[in-house]
């Protein structure tokens, strides 16, 4: 192979890492939400006396595949092979092409079939009540938002 060839190789190899990398940020791992929950608006607001607690929450069960700054690079979230890797919640465009259902939903139920996520919802083994679900999905909202100049 000329070295021409090679070069032009190597450039359609990482054009196309780089765009499935793209692709695998605008997914999500679950299809099935049903109508009524995708268009539900999150009821609750997040206090601020509220945040150190969901960030603790957030650190000790999403930050392994998430990353503790939302980017989806947890330590887990690479080893994972799954079809769909963990969300970049630092994403604006990602972020808000999800409605506060959907991700309701996500956590509710969890990855299913197309990822790792588990499921927080009452009937798992975290048992989050639909409230906690609600804040939590406050809480990972914060990650997209500007900071403060």
């Amino acid at each position: 192979m000329s070295k021409s060839s090679a070069v032009q190789c190597f450039a359609a190899f990482a054009l196309t890492t780089w765009f499935a990398g793209i692709a695998c940020t605008t997914v999500s791992a679950r299809d099935d939400v049903p109508d009524d929950v995708k268009a539900a608006k999150n009821p609750v607001t997040l206090e601020e006396s509220e945040i150190r607690y969901y960030q603790r929450q957030f650190k000790g069960k999403c930050s392994r595949c998430h990353g503790i700054d939302g980017t989806g690079s947890g330590a887990e979230a690479a080893a994972s092979g799954e079809l769909v890797r963990p969300a970049n919640l630092t994403d604006a465009k990602y972020m808000a092409s999800r409605t506060d259902g959907e991700l309701f939903y996500q956590i509710l139920m969890g990855g299913g079939e197309r990822c790792a996520m588990p499921a927080f919802g009452p009937e798992s083994d975290y048992a989050w009540t639909d409230d906690k679900i609600w804040h939590m999905v406050a809480f990972v909202r914060r990650f997209a938002k500007p900071s403060d100049p």
